[in-house]
């Protein structure tokens, strides 16, 4: 179908109910009746009119939502091609007569044409809303024509824009938004503490179960529209949750035709509005694992600046402990035949036909965007920076947001500005106006930029009555009445400093402007000054520049901390922070000379009306385009048929189970001490032994006595320790070791080289077995970890490997060197060779060791139907060297074979099937055997 769904936090269009069915028992009283005779409109004649028949009127009305415009414009640039699903919440429901804004006074509010009141807004919750209205809303949003507050109709071959209300209970709905967004994640990726936003008794932790129940409601009613091939896009911090959630419920299988083993093709992509911190402030947020696996359940994050691409990826490994991997994904050109073609500035947008093909339309050539990707390569494979979670790898990018740059430039020519720009300019005839307008919020830098203005009065005396510093504010999400007054007293301050009776410096407005003062103001501007502390895209900046156009071209001053800035290397960028730097780059724009202001303007058009939100929406249809054919998702190993695993299991005469141990019966842990067998674990083991008919190993990189420790009290089950270099059977306590005749000389070399890491590298030690060596460095620095393995791993494969029959592993934040002749697989086929009448394998395992294992179960070449024979192996031949072995005939069938990798679908591996988690292996352990699992419920990880 390839509908791309986006999932927003509201849905872009205000609802306000108007007439509704009866409910909580209380009918709606009838219209009012005129007072007197005379109210009542003239006929025509003078006879009285024919009666007119009662209609239904509409329940609700509908109308656009304001703010977000560069997403709003960016889905109706896609319209263009491509078919859109936009779900999200409705917002508070709206009475008669509330505001538009879905504001409300604490008694309710005030029908301006009754002086009546009415319910206010949270009169007018969900759970009153009866499922009639709820219904009836769905089929006015499905006849929706007002397409997003256009000014002109969308053309006729444009593809349809469908609404997808969520209804959630009114305090989840605001303790997700009004609560943990608001108090939690919007400060800390503003860097800033709850504490300093909210009062002593803040709590970073509050309000997080609200959170995640909206993410879950969102998660579920995308999963019960969700087809195969659409491309599911979510929005911003509010909903960091969702792709892992939506995930989870493509995996259970709970949607027919999608979930289950095909649940790991849904395409997700996460783009992130707001700022990302640096690891050691994200680090701070007591949620932040389950925020950072909700957000790396999508195949791709987005964010507006590398530098937060790069934050983002250091908090990943540093707080996670995961590894970054590069990624490659088949470019959409190549993948889906679909192709990039610039179209100018401000042109139309990207999508597709919604077939297997795409077109996508880029204005410009998109060069900003995604820069830690390698485009443009032969082989038509685009290279992404990753974050490898037990197989998934979810691609990080950046790629920014820009304005309907066609829109507003339509915009500066209304009627209306002109007349209030001729005003401004008679009013400030003589003098240079510097324009601010921001969000009266603390991030915005508003007291920064006043004190900055004070000391450019105090530090360049000359322009002292020459200028004057208009300042709107806007009201905030949250009103701050102690930020209030403090910028109402530092304007009263500059004023009485540097004001007279007939002058005033700062005029400071505290209000929300309409569109042609706001056009006017920004056109009469002499000088831009928008300088917030912390910001990620800000419109104002790039409003201004298209608005200056067409009057001065006037310079503009733009704080280095924004996500825009780099792209704007032409303004004067300054730290809010460094007063004395504002108030030298506020002179320095008010003399700047005619020439320089052109150039630099031209320069700043140009970024702006190229890369706009309708380029931003091609390109990122194009990037999520990418990951479906992408190298890492090229194969995707299909979950393991539990039914038919069982019925095999069951018509078996004789069956052979192989385990990993890390990561496959136990999860990863940081102190591999305290990886220990869980209940369930050993409930499984000891019924699978306990039969027979059954042989079970267990082969893993630990050592003996770790094995014997935690599982030897079972008699009956096999275990070979450090990848193969020993192993006990069923029913033996002796350990045969197959390095007895192997030269390990080499050990001591290799020992002194990681002795020579280990002291450089604080946190990192050494495990000396008694067939391999390994280098842990689970618990030092994550980057500087990494990169002294890959040095040390370089050193090892250059100057020691090619002398000695050795090989070196790069396993989960360790480095081990075992010898060539002794592996996992070499085991496997041992064992298999010794056990010949199996009729049913089933071995599972995690990490790339675990491969050896999948290769040596490759049993039946492409030409073989049924019948498999095997070669005496290595680890037979090097032991029991006094007797003749000769090739033998296996009883399994191909069918029976269940090779099954622990992680992600799209993981790379040998394997034929796949679980997520350990958990899932335990609980098909138990499933075999007819038992459930007794601990906490299993959930998927990816």
């Amino acid at each position: 179908m390839d509908v791309i769904i986006r999932v927003c936090h509201y849905l872009p269009v205000t609802c306000t109910i108007t007439s509704t069915t009866a409910r909580d028992g209380v009918l709606s009283p009838p219209p009012t009746p005129p007072h007197i005779l005379t109210d009542v409109p003239p006929s025509l004649s003078d006879e009285l009119p024919p009666p007119t028949p009662l209609t239904q009127p509409e329940r609700w009305k509908l109308t656009p939502r304001y703010g977000h415009s560069a997403m709003m414009s960016s889905i109706r640039s896609l319209s263009v091609t491509r078919e859109q699903v936009i779900l999200g919440w409705t917002g508070d429901i709206l009475s008669p007569g509330a505001p538009p804004d879905g504001s409300s006074s604490p008694d309710g509010d005030i029908n301006l044409s009754t002086s009546e009141r009415v319910p206010s807004v949270r009169d007018c919750i969900p759970s009153r809303i009866s499922q009639e209205d709820k219904d009836t809303l769905d089929v006015e949003l499905a006849q929706y024509t007002d397409k997003l507050g256009l000014t002109t109709p969308e053309p006729k071959t444009g593809k349809p824009i469908t609404h997808l209300p969520l209804w959630m209970e009114d305090n989840v709905a605001h303790g997700h938004h009004d609560g943990y967004c608001k108090q939690t994640l919007w400060p800390l990726f503003h860097y800033l503490l709850w504490q300093d936003v909210a009062t002593e008794h803040a709590s970073a932790d509050a309000n997080y179960e609200y959170y995640e129940q909206a993410n879950q409601a969102f998660a579920t009613r995308l999963a019960s529209v969700l087809q195969p091939g659409d491309l599911v896009w979510v929005h911003d911090y509010h909903l960091l949750l969702v792709p892992h959630m939506l995930r989870n419920a493509m995996h259970s299988g709970a949607v027919s035709g999608v979930g289950g083993e095909s649940g790991g093709d849904v395409v997700i992509g996460l783009f992130v509005h707001t700022p990302f911190p640096s690891s050691e402030v994200f680090r701070c947020l007591p949620r932040r694992k389950e925020i950072l696996d909700g957000m790396l359940g999508a195949n791709l994050i987005c964010f507006q600046t590398y530098s937060y691409t790069r934050h983002f990826t250091s908090t990943c490994v540093r707080v996670c402990g995961y590894e970054t991997t590069s990624r490659g994904a088949a470019s959409a050109s190549a993948s889906r035949g679909a192709s990039v073609v610039p179209c100018g500035a401000g042109g139309s947008g990207a999508g597709g036909t919604g077939g297997s093909k795409a077109t996508l339309s880029a204005n410009g050539t998109g060069s900003t965007c995604g820069t830690s990707l390698t485009r443009g390569s032969k082989s038509g494979v685009e290279k992404y920076v990753g974050i490898d979670v037990q197989g998934h790898v979810a691609a990080v990018t950046h790629c920014p947001v820009g304005v309907d740059a066609e829109r507003v430039a339509r915009d500066t020519l209304r009627a209306g500005i002109q007349p209030k720009l001729e005003a401004l300019r008679a009013l400030y005839a003589d003098k240079k106006i510097i324009v601010g307008r921001d969000k009266l919020d603390v991030v915005k830098g508003v007291l920064q930029k006043l004190r900055a203005f004070e000391k450019f009065l105090h530090d360049y005396p000359e322009w002292q009555r020459k200028v004057v510093l208009i300042q709107v504010t806007s009201p905030a999400l949250t009103d701050s009445p102690k930020l209030e007054r403090q910028v109402s007293d530092l304007v009263a301050h500059i004023n009485g400093e540097y004001g007279s009776l007939d002058f005033i410096p700062v005029h400071h407005y505290h209000q929300t402007l309409r569109k042609d003062e706001f056009y006017a103001l920004l056109s009469a501007a002499d000088l831009g000054v928008i300088t917030p502390l912390r910001d990620g895209m800000n419109t104002t900046s790039m409003e201004f520049v298209i608005a200056q156009e067409r009057t001065k071209r006037s310079p503009l001053v733009l704080s280095e901390f924004m996500g825009i800035s780099q792209h704007m290397a032409d303004a004067l960028q300054v730290n809010p922070w460094d007063l004395g730097d504002v108030a030298a780059a506020m002179n320095r724009g008010l003399v700047m000379s005619e020439q320089e202001k052109a150039s630099r303007h031209a320069a700043l058009h140009k970024v702006v009306t190229t890369h706009t939100s309708h380029t931003w929406a091609a390109v990122l249809a194009k990037m999520l385009l990418s990951q479906i054919n992408g190298q890492n998702t090229a194969r995707q190993t299909p979950y393991i048929p539990r039914d038919r695993l069982k019925e095999l299991y069951d018509n078996a005469g004789k069956r052979l189970f192989l385990f990993d141990y890390d990561g496959t019966l136990t999860p990863i842990v940081k102190m591999p001490s305290m990886a220990l067998p869980s209940p369930d674990a050993l409930a499984a083991l000891a019924k699978l032994t306990s039969d027979p008919n059954n042989i079970v190993y267990i082969v893993s990189g630990r050592d003996q006595a770790f094995l014997e420790e935690h599982l030897g009290h079972f008699p009956r089950l096999g275990m070979s320790a450090e990848h193969g270099g020993f192993i006990r059977s069923p029913d033996s306590a002796e350990w045969m070791n197959f390095t007895a005749s192997l030269d390990m000389g080499w050990m001591e070399e290799v020992a002194e080289i990681f002795r020579y890491y280990t002291e450089r590298t604080t946190g990192s030690h050494i495990e000396m077995k008694k067939s391999s060596i390994t280098w842990h460095y689970r618990s030092t620095d994550p980057e500087w970890g990494q990169f002294q393995c890959r040095q040390c791993q370089d050193l090892l494969e250059n100057n020691v490997v090619p002398k000695r029959p050795i090989e070196v592993l790069v396993g989960k934040k360790n480095l081990e060197v075992r010898p060539i002749a002794v592996n996992k697989g070499e085991i496997v086929k041992r064992i298999l060779y010794q056990n010949p009448g199996v009729e049913f394998i089933f071995c599972a395992g995690d990490d790339k060791t675990d491969e050896d294992m999948f290769r040596a179960l490759l049993l039946f070449p492409p030409s073989s139907i049924s019948k498999a024979t095997m070669e005496p192996p290595l680890s037979v031949t090097l032991v029991d060297n006094t007797k003749e072995h000769s090739d033998i005939e296996l009883a399994v069938a191909p069918e029976a074979v269940f090779t099954t990798a622990v992680g992600h679908s799209s993981k790379r591996t040998l394997a034929s099937w796949h679980v997520t988690t350990p958990e899932e292996v335990v609980e098909h352990m138990l499933y075999l055997v007819g038992e459930t699992p007794q601990g906490e419920e299993v959930k998927g990880y990816l």
